[in-house]
């Protein structure tokens, strides 16, 4: 800390009398402190971001009033003949009107407590699917999702997040982006 307070003074001074020629000592130090204040910037905006994306991916404000509520997640081997899993979710309409179509969340760990591989390259552990059979009032269905899971061992939690009913109307989760 020291170093740059006698470094700002002594370049103030230097300046200060009259217009001369940056040393190349003084372009290098100039030069480090431009990218220090360049990088600086960048880790806080990257941090913003991926805050961003995980506010985004868990994003189940207002999931109550969606009219779909799952009641069993679970990753599954699909096929006998292939390690990869699938997710299997199942889910009742909780509303008095038909569901058209309805998109998903799901998010899941491995054996060790870290994210599983959910067929989402940028944020490891989610994953998504959607489905468009029509989901009659009360009624319960199921769907399976190939993500080709390699180490999926748990859903943590799944939730709808856009729902389409039959008569048009639509439910979509209340995340505001923040940025």
């Amino acid at each position: 800390m020291k170093i740059k307070i006698y470094l700002i003074i002594i370049y103030f001074s230097l300046g200060s009398c009259g217009p001369k020629k940056e040393s190349r000592a003084e372009k290098i130090l100039r030069e480090a402190e431009i990218n220090r204040k360049v990088d600086s910037t960048m880790r806080a905006s990257d941090e913003k971001m991926k805050q961003e994306l995980k506010n985004m991916n868990w994003d189940t404000i207002g999931i109550e009033n969606s009219g779909v509520e799952i009641t069993k997640a679970e990753f599954i081997l699909e096929n006998q003949y292939s390690n990869y899993k699938s997710v299997k979710l199942i889910y009742k309409n909780i509303s008095s009107k038909n569901i058209k179509a309805i998109r998903f969340r799901w998010y899941g760990l491995n054996a060790f407590n870290e994210p599983a591989d959910c067929g989402n390259i940028t944020n490891p552990g989610f994953g998504g699917g959607y489905t468009d059979n029509v989901l009659k009032a009360g009624k319960s269905e199921s769907g399976i999702w190939s993500v080709l899971s390699r180490d999926g061992d748990k859903i943590v939690k799944a939730w709808p997040y856009e729902i389409m009913f039959e008569d048009g109307s639509k439910w979509k989760s209340e995340y505001k982006k923040s940025i």
